[in-house]
Parts: C-alpha cells; structure tokens; sequence
C-alpha cells in the first residue's frame, strides 16, 4: 500500500506570448495574448501492476493583454484565465500490455495532444497497448470526449467536430510495426459513429549513407467516408504525401508533397494534422489542393551554443479556380529558433516562432503574420 502515497510528480512552467495579424479585403484584425501558467501531474508507483494518475493544466492572462484581441487559443474568452484536470487516470499492466482509463493523453496520428497552445488536448477513453510481439507495437482506444485548448469541460468527440448535439464517440485501433532497424509502419482507423472513417497509413525508412550522411524516406496516406446516418453529409476524400530528409551531421533538408482529392476538405477535428506539409499556420488540407515543401535545419552545437538550433519551412499550394471547391492558392514562410540546454539550466525550452502567410487576393484570400514566444522549463523533481 505505500507505493500508493508514493511516485513520480512533474511540475512544469510555461509561459506563451502570441500575437497575430490577419489583412483581408483591405481590414486588418488582430489577436494577442500573453499567459503564465503550465501543469502539476502526480503518478503512483505501479502496485500489484495497477498504478494511477493525475495532471491539472491552468492558463493565466497578465495585465498586459487587451480583453478584445482574445481568440488566439491561448486564455478562454475575453483573455479570462481556467484551470482544468486534463488527466485523471488509473492503469492496469499485464505482461507487457497496458490498460488506461479515465482521462488522458493519446498519441496518434488524428487524436493527439496538439501541444502548440499553454494546454494540450486531452481525452476521455479506454485503451489499451500492447508490445508482446517483438516490433509491434497495438493500440486499440474507445474515446468519448475530448478537451480543446481553452476548454474546461469534455465534450462528445462529434460534437468537438462541429456537429452540436450530436453526442457520438470514436472507436480507433492501429499498429506500428518495426520489423528491423531503419524501417516503420503504421495503419491506423478511426471511426467516429454516425460522422466518419478514417484510414491513416504511413512508412518510413531511413538509410545510413556513410560519411556523417542519413536519408529518410517516408509516404503516407488518409481516406476519409462518411459513415452510419452521416451527419456531416455524405463525402469521400484521400490525401497522399512524400517526404525526403537529407542529414549530414547538423544540417538537415527536407522536401515534402502532398496532394489532397478534388471531393472534399480533410476532417481533422481532435488534434494536430499529420500531413508533411503541414506547419506552424496552415495544414494544405483543402479539396484539391497540391502543396510543395521545403525546409532547412542547423543545429549549433558544434560551434559551442549547446542546445541551441533553427530551421526555416517555406510551402508552396495551389488549389481548384473554379467549382464548389474553389479556393485561395497561398505560401507560407516559417522561421524558428530553439534553445534547449542539455547540462546548463536542464529543462528549459525557449523557443521563438515567426509565420508569415500570403493567400490570392483575386480569390478572397488573406495575409497572416504570426509571433510566438514559448517558455518551458520543467522543475528538477523526482520520484520518491
């Protein structure tokens, strides 16, 4: 029983500076916020292989943010403070398969904690997780709710889709499979009940090209349907995409496309968007829409600033003219620099970002600038 009152705890601190601009039509709109706050999580010890968990998250506004620039995801309404228990758990192991109920953290490809505002998502779900076979590694979850950014309360995975009252779960299963060194596979199906199916597959497969070079290859696919009483409308849509990454030592290239069926925007309502050409402001997700990526990686550490490294994403989209689909062609250009010491001041993380976004005017489209400044640091304590 003592192993009940002791374990592991984490105390981390965020602070989060956002600022945004939007010019459409000749009107400019504007967000920014300023927020302190992050989380305080306690987990037991496993006892007779059952253990549980807990973390709260809170946000909170400072006397420098204007209540009418709210809207960026960063405080609720009016830039108002909240604090929420994002997880609130109890696990069972059995071998090397685990059982998680209650509130959560789940990393997958469409449900994840979208981790880019002071909260992360979070979920209500039963899942479980088994690694018994060597390489394999099987998750099968049945999600009920889920907590946005701001949210406080956990809503029906189809209403956090924008059907209000529509009350259904999701039901979701996957497997990675590693069958040897420098090779990974994932499938994964979600199906939300009444609303959609989604199929995700994606392989990587990194080769050792000698002299300090690696090359990383990687192709993915989604097909989304409507299913049961489809209450979002009947459609079917897929979306296909390539990545290469050329690495020697600490510069890295990567070049990316993606290419999204003429019949439908891609649904991605519970959490970050795993398309390669998805960054920092857009996902290039819109029906018939052909984006090109590149990106350029450096890390500094080898000339003496430990932790220290930037890289810079531009895309390239275009998108239908005409039709029912028609849309704004647009560019994006991303900058970020990144300090994470790995001896001096050990956890923390200060990150700047800057995106500058320019859609076609001629087909109503908008300039975004976005700023960020990201705080982290992770207090030293351990388990006891």
């Amino acid at each position: 029983m003592e192993a009940l009152f002791r374990g592991e705890m984490g105390i981390d601190f965020r602070s989060f500076y956002m600022k945004r601009s939007f010019e459409q039509a000749g009107q400019t709109t504007g967000q920014e916020s300023l927020a302190f706050g992050g989380s305080v999580g306690y987990r037991t010890r496993w006892w007779k292989n059952v253990r549980a968990g807990a973390t709260v998250f809170t946000s909170q506004g400072s006397v420098f943010t204007d209540p009418d620039k709210s809207g960026a995801g960063i405080l609720g309404p009016r830039q108002t403070g909240y604090n929420v228990l994002g997880h609130a758990y109890v696990q069972g192991r059995l071998s090397k398969t685990e059982f998680t109920a209650g509130r959560q953290e789940l990393v997958t490809p469409f449900v994840n904690p979208y981790d880019v505002r002071m909260t992360p998502y979070a979920f209500e779900a039963y899942t479980i997780q088994s690694k018994e076979i060597t390489g394999l590694t099987f998750v099968a979850s049945h999600v009920a709710k889920i907590k946005k950014w701001t949210s406080t309360d956990f809503d029906y995975m189809s209403d956090a889709a924008g059907l209000t009252g529509s009350h259904r779960p999701l039901t979701m299963a996957g497997a990675v499979y590693e069958p040897s060194a420098g090779y990974r596979f994932q499938f994964w199906d979600y199906y939300c009940y009444d609303f959609m199916n989604v199929f995700y597959f994606q392989g990587d497969k990194e080769w050792d090209l000698g002299r300090g070079f690696f090359f990383l290859g990687s192709a993915q696919m989604i097909n989304q349907h409507d299913v049961g009483s489809a209450l979002a409308g009947t459609f079917n849509t897929s979306m296909a995409g390539v990545r290469a990454t050329l690495k020697w030592k600490d510069l890295g290239l990567t070049l990316a496309y993606t290419a999204t069926d003429t019949n439908h925007d891609v649904f991605n309502p519970w959490g970050g968007y795993p398309g390669y050409t998805s960054i920092m402001e857009e996902d290039n997700d819109r029906a018939g829409e052909n984006t090109w990526l590149a990106s350029l990686f450096y890390d500094f550490s080898s000339l003496g600033a430990e932790g220290l490294n930037f890289f810079t994403i531009y895309t390239d989209s275009s998108t239908p003219k005409t039709g029912p689909h028609a849309s704004p062609s647009q560019r994006e250009m991303d900058f970020n620099l990144r300090f994470r010491p790995k001896s001096f001041l050990k956890g923390l993380s200060l990150r700047m970002r800057a995106c500058y976004v320019s859609q076609d005017k001629s087909m109503g489209g908008k300039d975004i600038a976005d700023y960020r400044i990201i705080l982290n640091y992770r207090l030293p304590i351990g388990s006891w």
